[in-house]
């Protein structure tokens, strides 16, 4: 690409990028509740986020070892099915991604529930309303 079109192409989408933040401006301010709407989420999925780490704290080396030593009491056949299971990783590695697993799928059930609870009050309709109305006011 020739650089006149590079740079062409960066100022198009700086330029986008300025339209896009002027337009969630803008909606912010014209949408009755929306601003309210996105603090109380933020509020919420932040405690889901400090609730998901008191719920599954990080493993100890102590409890890396109890896990080692558990699955070294297990029967041959039983220890080589739990290693399947986790495709040979050790359990160093292992136990931090499950927990990591766990604390995600813990947040993600959280916001998609209160998600459920809370509609946006942003609907599809007054968001095409207002963007026309930024589009002819702004000239963009």
């Amino acid at each position: 690409m020739p650089k006149k079109a590079a740079n062409l192409a960066l100022w198009v989408s700086r330029e986008q990028e300025g339209r896009d933040e002027a337009l969630e401006a803008y909606l912010l301010d014209h949408a009755p509740g929306l601003r309210e709407y996105y603090t109380a989420q933020q509020d919420a999925f932040s405690r889901l986020e400090e609730d998901a780490y008191v719920r599954h704290p990080d493993p100890t080396p102590d409890n890396i070892a109890a896990a080692e030593t558990a699955e070294a009491a297990l029967p041959s056949r039983k220890r080589t099915e739990v290693q399947l299971r986790r495709s040979f990783a050790p359990l160093a590695v292992h136990l931090p991604n499950e927990i990591k697993r766990k604390r995600k799928r813990f947040v993600q059930q959280g916001q998609r529930a209160w998600n459920r609870a809370n509609p946006i009050p942003l609907t599809w309709e007054l968001e095409r309303t207002l963007t026309a109305e930024f589009m002819k006011a702004y000239g963009h």
